[in-house]
């Protein structure tokens, strides 16, 4: 290999390296969730991400696809989330944190017929009970809360039951994004006296 090429390798390597750290430091990903419902069209239980394809159908018959991304087959494992779910037919629900504009065009994708998916980073799953599933570290479930209609008391439950999203909620809170946001305060203090301060 010449110079000029080992140059063009060495910096293209030193970009995707920079595009994979920002992805996983969530750096690419907005502050505000969204909520999403779906039936289950796929479900890829690969490395370094699984995906959740989601199809939802408006109002007026138009059909959209959703990618959601969760953790990675070893880490499915590794919490004993069982083969089977989720399921192609399951109704789910996500709290989602969805790409910056400046990076969506990166990762939109398509099925095989051609329907775009939108691209998401799925934070927490809610399951046709009401049962909720910690799913992906990107985002804040504090933010998840806020835009909830889900209440209250369900995601103190969660948070206090739940050792993964315990951990996801003890680590947000030190983000500036939380720190700075006002309306949280209060709810910090309620879902720290519910967990016993276990944040310490």
């Amino acid at each position: 290999m010449n110079k000029a090429a080992t140059w063009t390798a060495a910096i293209a390597a030193l970009a995707v390296g920079g595009l994979v750290q920002a992805h996983h430091t969530g750096f690419m990903y907005e502050q505000t969730p969204i909520w999403i419902k779906g039936t289950v069209v796929r479900f890829e239980r690969v490395n370094p991400h699984s995906i959740i394809t989601l199809e939802d159908k408006s109002a007026d018959g138009r059909v959209r696809r959703w990618a959601v991304e969760g953790p990675g087959q070893f880490e499915l494992d590794r919490v004993a989330i069982p083969e089977g779910f989720p399921k192609v037919g399951d109704a789910l629900e996500f709290c989602g944190f969805p790409y910056k504009e400046e990076y969506s065009a990166r990762f939109r994708s398509q099925d095989a017929d051609g329907t775009p998916r939108q691209l998401l980073a799925g934070h927490v799953m809610v399951t046709s009970d009401g049962q909720k599933e910690f799913w992906e570290p990107h985002g804040t479930i504090s933010a998840c809360i806020l835009s909830s209609n889900y209440p209250k008391q369900s995601w103190l439950d969660f948070v206090k039951s739940n050792p993964r999203a315990r951990h996801g909620w003890c680590e947000q809170r030190a983000r500036a994004s939380v720190q700075a946001a006002a309306s949280l305060s209060e709810l910090i203090g309620e879902i720290d006296a519910a967990i016993g301060n276990a944040c310490r």
